[in-house]
């Protein structure tokens, strides 16, 4: 049958079975939340993959990003891969880092930084670390020299207000956007055990990425909650809302029956 009874005596059309323009709205979310989630996937491996030197996301990266590198500053840590973000030439990159190794090491002078970090700061960075911009992209200013010097503290990864912030726009933007494809894959005709498991693992999996981000703050070993969680949550999003728009654009209604 087109229209599946559920409890209570109401009905849940099938997605074939939809009007045009339903189906037109539905379709518009897909595409607009789907290239959304893929532009935040995107987001994260520019931001957070390649932190360990190497290309590419690991689980490295995220131990870097939050539990830190404890044996050198934040800025120290992050430094090679902004210097690519910045498109400084590569035979100039380690001209600069020495300079800012130089920097920290040596007690970070407000004079050493007037004369040789300065400069280098206001050439390539301010474009992404400004008031303005980092109030924006959620990143430190790098405007003063109390700026800089804040982030030449030991590493110790992201900070919990941080994360809360940033827990707080995932989950509640995230719950919705999984709860509406939810619903619309609820009206897919595969069997209902499979419908079950997509439909509440991108929940589950966001929960096990934001717990472990606070864990893997005190302990790099859980940072494979946050890999984990990852690669389920979103990913498993697109996939419902995927085959939906499939099933609703290429299957032919039931007919009804006699």
């Amino acid at each position: 049958m087109n229209e599946r009874k559920i409890k209570g005596g109401t009905t849940m059309r099938q997605l074939p079975k939809l009007t045009l323009t339903e189906k037109l709205a539905h379709t518009g979310f897909i595409f607009l939340v789907g290239l959304g989630l893929l532009v935040a996937e995107a987001y994260v491996y520019l931001t957070v993959g390649g932190l360990d030197g190497k290309p590419g996301l690991d689980r490295q990266d995220i131990i870097i990003s939050y539990y830190g590198n404890r044996s050198a500053s934040k800025l120290q840590t992050v430094l090679p891969t902004m210097m690519g973000y910045a498109s400084i030439p590569a035979a100039e990159r380690p001209k600069v880092q020495e300079t800012i190794d130089h920097w920290v090491v040596n007690g970070q002078s407000k004079s050493e930084y007037e004369h040789a970090v300065k400069p280098l700061i206001d050439a390539n960075c301010l474009k992404c670390h400004s008031v303005a911009m980092s109030q924006q992209l959620h990143n430190p200013p790098l405007v003063s020299y109390d700026d800089v010097k804040a982030v030449a503290k030991v590493d110790t990864g992201m900070s919990y207000t941080t994360m809360l912030l940033t827990g707080m726009v995932h989950l509640t933007m995230l719950g919705v956007i999984f709860w509406i494809a939810g619903s619309i894959f609820a009206r897919t005709r595969f069997p209902m055990a499979l419908k079950a498991v997509l439909i509440i693992l991108p929940f589950i999996a966001m929960v096990v990425d934001f717990s472990g981000w606070f864990l893997t703050h005190q302990n790099p070993a859980f940072s494979w909650l946050v890999l984990i969680g990852g690669a389920l949550s979103c990913p498993t999003a697109l996939l419902e809302m995927f085959l939906s728009l499939i099933q609703m654009w290429f299957l032919k209604p039931r007919p009804m029956p006699a």
